[in-house]
């Protein structure tokens, strides 16, 4: 299995539009030599207007490929701030405790630019890719699914998902989560030495541990490290509960 994308997200009662001034500031106290980019780019198109420029007050993000670590995007939306560390790397080093080690300095420094902003909700949404080079797709899907074909026809594009609800101690604070698994079929494309793409079929496995919307939060940047120096061990025990 490989990671695949970490996804670390705060919401609070925040607006960083882009502005010269809020770029500058960001980019030099988070990722020096970044790129401010529309955050959402290219979904969103304006007629006229380049999608990967930002617009002065709109949604933007701050891009910058790491090399080796990876391609990180900061991406400011109204009400909520991602950060985002896409990498294909085997499952099981230390990707994922750095991150959340980056997600604590960096939303840190955020809310120090905030005057008392509280985070309202949190998450930490990790995904991971499955390669089937070893095991085949019908084993993967039989170790979770009762059929995985209808009179001897194999089942495709197949998407799984279900949801538990928990509450979870993080620090001295109890906080309700959500815990969403999400297991569909997919395709991995990577850049070959030809010049080309090879493109590979996988099984796509995400997790998005999110605090419940219903019981909002009050978390200041202590509360936020506490977060996500416990989540990773609950991330460990779903993915382990999966995996056996």
């Amino acid at each position: 299995m490989l990671v695949s994308q970490l996804r670390g997200t705060i919401f609070a009662p925040l607006n960083i539009g882009f502005t010269q001034d809020n770029y500058t500031t960001f980019r030099d106290l988070l990722l020096p030599d970044a790129k401010a980019l529309n955050a959402s780019a290219p979904e969103m198109v304006m007629p006229g207007v380049n999608p990967t420029i930002p617009q002065y007050g709109m949604p933007w993000r701050l891009f910058k490929r790491c090399g080796v670590e990876g391609e990180y995007n900061i991406v400011f939306l109204p009400g909520k701030i991602d950060i985002i560390l896409s990498k294909d790397i085997n499952y099981g080093d230390d990707t994922e405790i750095n991150f959340c080690a980056k997600c604590v300095d960096w939303f840190a420094k955020i809310m120090s630019k905030q005057e008392e902003v509280r985070v309202s909700r949190i998450a930490y949404a990790p995904a991971y890719a499955i390669k089937l080079e070893d095991i085949s797709a019908e084993t993967v899907w039989g170790s979770l699914l009762k059929n995985t074909m209808i009179d001897g026809t194999i089942l495709q594009d197949v998407n799984l998902n279900f949801l538990l609800k928990r509450p979870l101690s993080f620090g001295d604070k109890v906080i309700q989560m959500n815990l969403i698994y999400n297991f569909f079929d997919g395709m991995q494309i990577k850049p070959n030495n030809e010049g080309g793409q090879t493109v590979s079929p996988v099984i796509l496995f995400q997790l998005d541990m999110n605090s419940i919307p219903e019981a909002p939060l009050a978390l200041d940047a202590q509360g936020v490290k506490d977060f996500f120096e416990g989540i990773i061990e609950t991330k460990n025990h779903l993915v382990d509960y999966v995996a056996r």
